[in-house]
């Protein structure tokens, strides 16, 4: 499947630097939308857009604005209707009194249209959907069936559809779709699994994906070196922030007798924190690692918010002499009120 978050990021940059009707638009209309976006920004926008700008602000002062642009005749057939971002602003100030109008735009709008209006007014998704039809040569048509789940698409008519639209700078319409379409994507590849199902997959499978890096490097590029912890603590930052972008590293938390320990890795939304160690060439064993797991575990306790904390252990060099060490360190860890649970995961 096309990689779809950078695409994203790079169309959404060059839309915002216009601030036009369009630009407010597109970030009313985004997934995450906050009107501080709108209200921060300093838009060049004509008298009518104005007033639609305020009708996406939820101003309360906008209805007899728009009531009175609405009642102005067309000019050369062109109405307040005819451009859909300021439109949809007007009717947003104004909803009870344009509906029957809105209704009547969507009526005559093309998918892509019909598609904005059922993200600026929702209850015109059912209609949508009962207007979808599947046409293969329209890569928007193919996401759209694919979002909605209207009419069956293969995964390759899927990649051509994406291939083809984002070969070229992306219009308002279609980024809005690609939002909906990556976060779809990714609901469905861990809907069945738990942040903490995804983070073993991640553990269990590091060994395997690290020897691209370490050993099968394209001709003319080194191997990367992975010689202690933060080599895999960085590995795993790529890795692991790529999927949960709230992830954060190496906060401090406070001393416990007269020591200060470093989270390596830590999703506060997920109530997770993550201590990766290495067992190096030098190290003789498990012993030393143990203990220090022992001391920490004790500091974690301050974090009071954490419920799960997973220690990585990465031994390359198999050092590990009984894998019960680790596996002793399992479990509910409790101290007054505040308890968590430790795993340890160990591969090589």
């Amino acid at each position: 499947m096309v990689y779809l978050r950078e695409i994203i990021k790079i169309n959404k940059e060059y839309i915002s630097q216009y601030n036009n009707i369009e630009t407010v638009a597109y970030l009313y209309a985004s997934s995450s939308f906050q009107s501080t976006q709108l209200e921060n920004i300093n838009f060049d926008l004509s008298p009518d857009e104005t007033v639609a700008l305020d009708g996406y602000l939820n101003n309360p002062e906008t209805y007899d604005k728009v009531i009175a642009i609405i009642a102005k005749p067309p000019i050369k057939g062109i109405d307040a209707t005819s451009n859909i971002f300021k439109f949809s602003g007007l009717y947003l100030g104004a909803k009870d009194q344009l509906k029957d109008k809105l209704i009547e735009r969507f009526q005559k709008g093309n998918t892509k249209e019909q598609f904005f209006l059922s993200k600026v007014e929702p209850s015109l998704k059912d209609l949508l959907i009962q207007n979808l039809n599947l046409d293969l040569d329209d890569p928007f048509s193919v996401l759209a069936n694919k979002l909605f789940e209207v009419n069956e698409v293969s995964e390759s008519d899927i990649n051509n559809a994406l291939t083809s639209i984002i070969s070229s700078d992306l219009d308002i319409y279609t980024l809005l779709l690609l939002e909906e379409i990556e976060s779809q994507l990714l609901q469905v590849k861990f809907i069945s699994k738990t942040s903490e199902e995804v983070l073993r997959d991640i553990f269990y499978n590091f060994p395997n994906a690290v020897q691209k890096i370490i050993k099968n490097r394209r001709k003319g590029h080194p191997e990367f070196a992975i010689k202690d912890e933060y080599d895999v603590q960085d590995i795993l930052y790529v890795i692991i922030k790529s999927i949960f972008p709230n992830m954060r590293d190496e906060d401090p938390i406070p001393k416990v007798g007269g020591k200060s320990t470093k989270i390596d890795l830590i999703l506060r939304e997920e109530k997770i924190l993550i201590e990766v160690k290495m067992i190096k060439e030098t190290d003789s064993n498990e012993t030393h690692f143990i203990e220090q797991l022992k001391v920490d575990f004790e500091s974690y306790h301050k974090c009071v918010w954490l419920e799960k904390l997973f220690c990585f252990v990465y031994d390359p060099y198999k050092k590990t002499r009984d894998i019960s060490n680790f596996n002793d360190l399992n479990g509910k860890r409790t101290k007054g009120k505040h308890n968590y649970n430790v795993e340890v995961i160990v591969v090589n």
